[in-house]
């Protein structure tokens, strides 16, 4: 009676080595949909944002418009109301047009960080399909450009997640 078969040592670490770089591909594509997905919250937060401004400085530019006519119809009371209102009303304006500038260089920053980290999922699939053909062919060369290409989307990878950070 025979014992089991023992494969060598290349026959064992491929399959390891294709499982584990899946995990990583798998792990890059969450994180690049996730970054994905705080571009376009942030994107549409500073769009609110800068509608906002938008409307804080009509209603500045009418209380000004007020203001003068209070001004030129010589009741100087409702004038320094009037002109109280609007100056409270532009400083809203410009509070909300800087958040809606913060927030859109931050949807920039994590656009690039989604993209970095695409880039990341495409050297671990390619990494897999070299880990793939090494298995089936035994071919070491093969192994050796998946072994280069899975660290250069680990690396890819790690800089895509410190991107934003």
């Amino acid at each position: 009676m025979r014992g089991p078969v023992r494969l060598p040592l290349h026959a064992r670490l491929v399959p390891f080595f294709t499982a584990m770089v899946a995990v990583l591909a798998a792990l890059a594509t969450l994180y690049a949909h996730h970054r994905s997905i705080q571009s376009l919250a942030a994107r549409n937060d500073a769009l609110l944002l800068t509608n906002r401004a938008t409307d804080q400085y009509n209603f500045y530019e009418s209380t000004q418009l007020k203001a003068t006519l209070y001004q030129a119809l010589h009741k100087s009371r409702e004038y320094s109301d009037e002109e109280r209102t609007s100056i409270s009303m532009y400083s809203k304006a410009r509070s909300f047009e800087k958040q809606a500038d913060e927030l859109q260089a931050e949807a920039v920053a994590l656009s690039a960080s989604f993209e970095t980290l695409e880039i990341s999922v495409t050297l671990f699939e390619i990494a897999i399909a070299f880990a793939s053909i090494a298995a089936l062919t035994g071919a070491r060369f093969t192994l050796i450009v998946a072994v280069c290409l899975c660290a250069a989307g680990f690396i890819t990878g790690i800089i895509g997640f410190f991107q934003v950070h």
